[in-house]
């Protein structure tokens, strides 16, 4: 993919995230500085729609990321080493590392919840403890009208713990972490709904925190507070 297209992608599917307004050529236009015209940025559009990057329901109206989209948005995500403005990361997050590190599983999958409108869940291998918090956050952010789909969300939840004690083989054998699955997970199968997975090592073991939220989430603010997380639990050991 050429770098030009990349950054109109990369720029349309951030602006979706922040706004959930469609993408179309004249935003992007107007919000960020590519160098070419409307024109030029509706042929780039066009042509990622050809590859799957993007879609959208009547060749007049917006465009969406599709799961293709966003994977490449979070893979490039990923590829970022350093965590963006540490201190307001250690501002919001980092009495949570001294909850965990007390032991207060509960509070901290609670507040981590809280601070990202997300699902959060808590799974502690050693003692085959679950915790979790933030249905609630979770459905009132999803973007569906089918009952058939809340049902699958439903059903995600209630599986989330058989699953993950029927696949150990998937998280005790990964050695990269965070994991970011887009509209389908080793945990979840609904289309609708996104988990990135942390493995956090703590002195009595590993603690497995999962991050379920819709697709249209904030990537970057939580793969960031992730990578915080566990840095700040390695310089407190």
């Amino acid at each position: 993919m050429r770098e030009r297209t990349r950054d109109i992608l990369k720029a349309g599917i951030q602006y979706f995230i922040k706004t959930g307004i469609p993408i179309t050529s004249e935003r992007l236009y107007e919000e960020y500085d590519f160098g070419i015209k409307p024109a030029m940025i509706r042929c780039e559009l066009n042509a990622l729609d050809d590859a799957g990057y993007l879609e959208q329901n009547h060749p007049s109206g917006g465009r969406w990321p599709t799961h293709k989209g966003y994977k490449f948005f979070v893979d490039n995500l990923l590829l970022i080493g350093e965590e963006k403005n540490s201190d307001s990361l250690d501002r919001t997050f980092g009495h949570l590392v001294d909850d965990l590190l007390r032991g207060d599983k509960r509070s901290f999958v609670k507040q981590i919840s809280d601070s990202t409108n997300m699902l959060s869940v808590g799974y502690e291998p050693e003692h085959d403890e679950f915790y979790n918090s933030g249905l609630h956050d979770l459905f009132n952010r999803l973007e569906m009208n089918v009952k058939e789909d809340f049902l699958k969300v439903v059903e995600d939840f209630e599986l989330i713990t058989k699953r993950l004690e029927e696949d150990r083989e998937w998280w005790e054998r990964s050695s990269t972490w965070p994991q970011v699955f887009i509209g389908h997970s080793p945990v979840t199968k609904s289309k609708h709904i996104s988990v990135i997975a942390e493995r956090l090592n703590l002195p009595e073991g590993d603690f497995l925190l999962f991050l379920v939220g819709p697709n249209r989430m904030d990537y970057e603010r939580s793969i960031h507070m992730i990578r915080f997380l566990q840095r700040s639990i390695d310089e407190k050991i």
